[in-house]
């Protein structure tokens, strides 16, 4: 406002909608006053303390308080700010540690952000989205083959306590090493003990070089886990909207649904099913829309998320795991039984599904691994029937080792993704037949050796491969000279059956 002739300016005027708090429980202010805030607007409650309206009742507006608590006092004045709820976001992120709130919490310097994004934000609309037609590889032989993941895809990884539901998650970020695809490990409620094994592996790996590492563990307010998921799914939206490929591991959304439960009770809300309040399903669902793959005119880049969740004794009819599952594409199940025989990773693929992973799956993999699946659910009818007789007939023995082979094929060490290529390898030669009449100990030795070999003699193969992704007649021609020098030292050697064979070179 300006006097009348004149052009200078006399004072400004700002208009705020302030309130006051009534009290607080915990990490949630009750506050009075502001008529016209919305559910996820920021108020300030001053001496640097902020909060997300996250409700309301009757006469009171319900905040999650973001920051210290103790410095709130009844009467304190409160200010509506006519902004969302932000986060930084960018380049410099990568390969730093950094809480729900954008903090970095690494000792580092502080961190000077490319841009700034709301944390809730709507999903993409159809029309911003592409069909999922590209794979995401993750390492792990059992996934990559029987239950493929696309980028731009939802994947739950789900199964009980401590059966190595993080490996897989883990082995996914490290295999995307040269492949142009940012991943950001989102680790909600978990132990400083799980965080530090989990970062040491992707250091080791060289991963944090292209890897945000976010968190809020299971010392932190439930208000940071809850927020958290959201703001990972932000962070990915930044690269995503730049034509970048994304991929983000939520460890675990069983615990961002316990940190939900805590609001839920502050906040007075009615429980429901097993104690969850109703609308734990539209929470999740908020978070996991946001998956996908742009369309061109929105950059072309994709989201992928993998979800890690618990069961609790395999049960998957869980509040939670069912929901999860609904709102995903596919499941990765991880069998407490199986983990306890020794299988690792200890995958069911007869529950495990992919909906939409099977059409991105590379056309060599699938050609060389698409009857592998009916053959092993063939093998576990006929082996708990053979448990029931005293002998078996030559087929069913046929069918038992055939399924025994595919069951080798699939294991592999925790921390330790592998190529295209050797899944490639391995996967032809249980399909050609190759591992039958081996013993248990020789499908061992060829599963580690084989690769190796491959390089070693035939690197032209690897390359082809990876060049070439369809099973042409020349793919399929070489891998057979391959497995034929493999196995040829062993077949020339006067006295020897072929179930023998073993070691190349005989060594």
């Amino acid at each position: 406002m300006s006097s009348p002739g004149s052009g200078i300016p006399l004072f400004k005027m700002k208009l705020a909608e302030t309130g006051q708090v009534r009290d607080v429980k915990k990490i949630i202010a009750r506050v009075t006053g502001l008529p016209s805030c919305l559910n996820g607007q920021l108020v300030d409650f001053g001496d640097g303390v902020r909060g997300i309206v996250m409700g309301f009742d009757q006469e009171d507006v319900l905040v999650l308080v973001l920051g210290d608590e103790t410095k709130l006092r009844m009467g304190k004045p409160v200010t509506g700010v006519n902004e969302p709820f932000t986060i930084p976001v960018g380049d410099k992120c990568i390969g730093r540690m950094i809480n729900a709130l954008g903090e970095t919490v690494d000792g580092k310097q502080m961190l000077v952000p490319e841009a700034r994004r709301p944390v809730m934000r709507d999903s993409p609309t159809i029309t911003d989205r592409a069909p999922v037609n590209q794979p995401l590889l993750t390492g792990t032989k059992v996934v990559d083959i029987f239950v493929p993941v696309g980028k731009g895809q939802r994947q739950l990884i789900v199964g009980d306590r401590m059966t190595g539901k993080t490996v897989i998650g883990i082995d996914a970020i490290v295999n995307q090493k040269g492949k142009d695809v940012i991943c950001i490990y989102c680790c909600i409620g978990k132990a400083m003990s799980s965080l530090e094994k989990a970062v040491s592996v992707l250091h080791d790996s060289g991963a944090l070089e292209y890897t945000i590492v976010m968190l809020a563990l299971d010392n932190a307010p439930a208000g940071e886990q809850y927020l958290l998921p959201s703001a990972a799914a932000s962070m990915g939206d930044f690269f995503a909207e730049k034509g970048r490929d994304v991929l983000v591991v939520f460890d675990d959304l069983t615990k961002h649904a316990w940190a939900y439960r805590q609001l839920s009770l502050l906040l007075e809300r009615p429980p429901g099913r097993e104690a969850y309040p109703g609308d734990i399903f539209y929470e999740h669902t908020k978070i996991m829309e946001r998956a996908g793959r742009y369309c061109q005119k929105k950059g072309g880049g994709s989201m992928t998320f993998l979800g890690i969740a618990e069961t609790l004794e395999g049960d998957l009819t869980g509040y939670i795991p069912s929901n999860l599952i609904s709102m995903c594409d596919g499941l990765v199940f991880l069998s407490n039984s199986l983990f306890g025989s020794g299988a690792r990773p200890a995958v069911d693929f007869t529950l495990s599904v992919s909906i939409v992973g099977g059409r991105t799956q590379p056309p060599v993999l699938r050609a060389v691994s698409s009857d592998l699946r009916i053959q092993y659910a063939r093998y576990l009818e006929v082996s708990k029937l053979s448990k029931l007789q005293a002998s078996v007939s030559a087929e069913a023995d046929r069918v038992i080792k055939r399924g025994e082979a595919i069951v080798a094929i699939v294991q592999q060490s925790q921390y330790a993704p592998v190529s295209l290529a050797e899944e490639v390898i391995l996967a032809f030669a249980t399909h050609a037949g190759r591992l039958d009449l081996l013993s248990v100990d020789q499908k061992k030795v060829f599963c580690k050796s084989i690769y190796d070999f491959a390089r070693r003699k035939q690197p032209a193969i690897l390359d082809l491969i990876r060049e070439d992704t369809r099973l042409t007649s020349e793919v399929e021609q070489k891998l057979n000279d391959l497995l034929d020098e493999y196995f040829a030292p062993r077949q020339t050697e006067p006295g020897r059956r072929q179930s023998d064979l073993s070691n190349p070179g005989g060594s």
